[in-house]
């Protein structure tokens, strides 16, 4: 049976930026992922954008590591020439309740620090993006676009540089702990069971973490840990409107989304998207039939936009804590050891900022693994 000192479940980019972070610790550390490489979830499955920070309750984790980890992947990708692009974000309004959404976003924003927010008009809408229409904006200069799968590549290079045992294809199936530590048994790809025995167990396991905490006995109903899966489609914008659009342009948000909005590519060609759907099953087809639904929320901010410009292209799913109709919820990272379980760190309902705070949330793992 292979001891370690750490066992980090799930290498989507929060698990593979926590492991990268304690695999400068010199700990024997192994990386489980019941896919055959990483990212295969929701890593790869998004929008690629480094968010401001202005749209999540004050002092929650979202804001504060929104914030920080902005900060943070900035500094990463440029030592490690990782594209990206501060490409500035737009998040406009047509209409006076929309214009007082937005203004209440922008307060947001200043409370949780996040720098340079500012409002702008009509008049300078038109002067820094003259293809779209809106009346009113906040700007938000610090938002941008990266290459989520060279960052990935760059957690997983400098993880195997420090040792870190990277096991593709191991998907975790039975957890247990005793006083010999936590035993960690998982299925392979050929069909057999192999156990590991860990004093560390780490859940980044996105979609599947309220299953992970369950197979440790928590009740995820009663601690509010159960993840509701909600689709998002994106749909391709035509590439003969290929660089009509040089910032992020999003709508007021909803309490599920950030809307369907301009997604930005670093070659100029645009999507639309996400939308927001609750599912039972993972299944990433996107159905042409949402076409009509897209078109019309585009083309509210995107008057250049016709019908034959939409055509499908990639669908993701969130991990959220909230059911339907419920408030959004923050992030779970936390030491399970008031549930009997000291050294299990979980992290439940990692959704969107994750992203953006993957180096501050490894960061706050790493903390909370030195105090154990």
């Amino acid at each position: 049976m292979k001891k370690a000192d750490i066992v980090v479940i799930g290498a989507g980019v929060v698990g593979l930026a926590i492991t990268q972070r304690l695999s400068a610790s010199g700990k024997k550390i192994i990386l489980l992922e019941r896919h055959n490489t990483f990212g295969q979830d929701a890593s790869t499955r998004n929008s690629e954008v480094i968010h401001g920070g202005m749209y999540y309750p004050t002092a929650s984790l979202k804001a504060c590591l929104c914030v920080e980890g902005n900060r943070m992947l900035y500094e990463i990708c440029s030592r490690n020439d990782i594209a990206c692009k501060k490409t500035g974000k737009l998040i406009i309004a047509n209409t006076d309740n929309e214009i007082k959404n937005v203004e209440e976003i922008y307060q947001q924003g200043l409370t949780n620090h996040v720098p340079g927010l500012r409002i702008i008009d009509e008049r300078e809408i038109k002067a820094i993006e003259p293809n779209i229409r809106a009346r009113y904006a906040l700007y938000s200069p610090e938002t941008g676009i990266l290459d989520v799968q060279e960052l990935m590549q760059y957690f997983e290079t400098a993880s195997l540089e420090n040792s870190v045992d990277v096991r593709y294809d191991h998907e975790v199936i039975d957890l247990a702990k005793n006083s010999d530590g936590y035993f960690v048994t998982v299925k392979t790809a050929d069909g057999g069971v192999e156990t590991f025995v860990t004093d560390v167990l780490i859940n980044a396991a996105g979609m599947f973490a309220d299953k992970i905490s369950a197979l440790l006995g928590i009740d995820i109903d009663g601690n509010h840990y159960k993840i509701y899966w909600v689709k998002g489609e994106y749909f391709n914008i035509s590439k003969r409107h290929a660089g009509k659009i040089t910032h992020l342009v999003y709508p007021t948000p909803t309490t599920v989304s950030l809307g369907i909005h301009v997604r930005l590519r670093f070659d100029g060609t645009m999507s639309l998207g996400p939308s927001a759907i609750y599912v039972d099953e993972i299944n990433y087809d996107v159905d042409p039939a949402y076409v009509k639904q897209f078109y019309e929320e585009g083309k509210e901010y995107l008057p250049f936009l016709e019908y034959a410009d939409l055509s499908p292209d990639i669908s993701g799913i969130r991990a959220k804590r909230q059911a339907q109709n419920e408030d959004a919820q923050d992030f779970i990272i936390r030491n399970e050891e008031d549930k009997g379980l000291p050294g299990f760190i979980n992290l439940v309902g990692i959704d969107s900022p994750g992203l953006t705070a993957c180096p501050a949330i490894a960061e706050m793992v790493a903390d909370i693994y030195r105090n154990l």
